[in-house]
């Protein structure tokens, strides 16, 4: 086996140290409900860890089933996967997101609101804009909710569910993510988050594009920055969309005065 070069030692060490990371200013509360219709427990930081080296077990064994059973060497992935789950850990090591990412790279959140933000630099922009929101802001893998697939074309697909937490402060900016952007108030509370990426990869092994899939009023709801769907205030906001909703439907069956 040849022996790692500098850089590779150096990722790995970054890993290690990653997958010992603890960044919550303190303990998450035992359940966590907000103004959702059903509590859950939350996981601690020792869980989260333990479940994130599960999952890099997991992840690291069916690269070797493809490689080894199947014949298609995926093996870089194992490499590429640590070296980016551990430039999110404490904060951006953006070195390591330009090292990663295809020059490029196209991303869609639901914060962007349908708009394609492209290129690293808009990329680490959006993520900042997490980071800010919530300074102790940590990313985990779950075991057992990840999947590869790698086309005819040797194209790799990778989706993944994983575990967003820390303490909501600050405003979190949408799109386009820089300073001065508009944003969603924080009030302090912690919340923990489950969305689902899915990554797309060049045969070469370059991230192409990709997207991130969360639940945006479930994360309101939690912090309770938003009613239940139970109160008055909630039903009210529907019945206003439906009002709308109605408006337009009406809108389009009429003739447009002056129309021909």
């Amino acid at each position: 086996m040849p022996s790692k070069t500098a850089q590779q030692t150096e990722d790995d060490l970054k890993y290690v140290e990653a997958l010992a990371r603890k960044t919550l200013r303190k303990p998450p509360p035992l359940v966590l409900q907000g103004n959702r219709g059903e509590a859950f427990r939350s996981l601690t930081e020792d869980e989260l860890i333990a479940g994130t080296k599960q999952f890099f077990r997991e992840t690291e064994e069916q690269l070797r089933w493809y490689t080894e059973k199947l014949g298609v060497d995926v093996m870089w992935f194992n490499d590429w996967l640590r070296k980016y789950w551990a430039a999110w850990s404490g904060g951006i090591d953006e070195k390591a997101v330009w090292e990663v990412l295809s020059p490029t790279v196209s991303y869609m959140d639901p914060l962007s609101f349908g708009r394609t933000m492209v290129g690293v630099q808009a990329f680490i922009d959006y993520n900042q804009a997490f980071f800010d929101a919530a300074p102790d802001l940590r990313y985990d893998a779950l075991p057992g909710m990840a999947a590869i697939n790698v086309t005819p074309s040797g194209e790799v697909l990778f989706m993944a569910r994983y575990v967003g937490c820390g303490h909501w402060d600050a405003p979190l900016r949408m799109y386009p993510f820089t300073p001065g952007s508009k944003g969603i108030p924080g009030n302090g509370a912690f919340t923990q988050l489950y969305p689902v990426d899915r990554y797309h990869f060049t045969p070469d092994g370059v991230m192409s594009h990709g997207e991130t899939l969360w639940d945006a009023v479930g994360a309101l709801q939690l912090i309770k920055a938003l009613p239940s769907d139970e109160s008055l205030v909630f039903k009210g906001m529907a019945a206003a969309g439906s009002v709308a909703s109605t408006a337009s439907r009406i809108r389009r069956r009429l003739p447009i005065i002056g129309e021909k």
